[in-house]
């Protein structure tokens, strides 16, 4: 499969970044759709999914525009490319492909956030537990050294147990819903097709 090249352009982003009335622009510059679309998928031209690499510049884009900022994604093409269909083809396939991904990463949020519910919930027990034996250590083994030992590490373990579900809560959890948010920013915003400039 041939390799595809974008002209990544300098987005221009209005006098000021701070002002959510300003409009940004994502632009994508192409020769052909094939560099918009994935050419192996067999679905429907508007149902169609985006070529990783379009998708990938689109998101990262987005990312780099302040989140209450509006933007317009602008598609340049050949003239001859261009009718009323073909750009109504163009929105809904974007629209679709990034409400799918939204879709995808909900799906993945919940199935994470009940995993690491149980995990969590297995973690508190394991910590109760051994934060009872290391109570009781000097009573189970001798009284010693060995049985300070071992009741610090059995505290350390039972705290060691919770550390991925508090991860999740604390860490992981937060730029999977910033993506759910602008994976529908992206599928709700503006796009228009616009001819490509040709340089006389």
């Amino acid at each position: 499969m041939e390799a595809r090249e974008y002209e990544y352009p300098v987005r221009e982003h209005g006098d000021r970044l701070d002002d959510p009335e300003t409009i940004a622009f994502v632009e994508l510059r192409l020769q052909s759709l094939m560099q918009l679309f994935n050419s192996l998928d067999p679905a429907p031209f508007h149902e169609k999914e985006l070529d990783a690499d379009a998708e990938e510049y689109i998101f990262a884009s987005f990312e780099e525009i302040p989140f209450d900022q509006k933007v317009t994604i602008i598609v340049y093409l050949p003239m001859a490319l261009i009718s009323h269909e073909m750009t109504e083809n163009i929105k809904r396939a974007v629209a679709n492909h990034f409400l799918y991904l939204r879709s995808l990463a909900t799906h993945s949020l919940s199935v994470q956030f009940r995993r690491e519910r149980l995990n969590m919930a297995i973690g508190i027990v394991f910590l109760f537990f051994c934060l009872t034996i290391s109570q009781h250590a000097s009573e189970i083994f001798e009284e010693g050294s060995l049985a300070e030992l071992i009741g610090e590490s059995l505290i350390i373990i039972g705290w060691v147990a919770l550390w991925k579900p508090v991860q999740f809560f604390l860490y992981d959890l937060w730029p999977i819903r910033k993506r759910k948010r602008l994976y529908t920013k992206i599928a709700g915003s503006r796009l228009v097709v616009k001819p490509v400039q040709v340089m006389g």
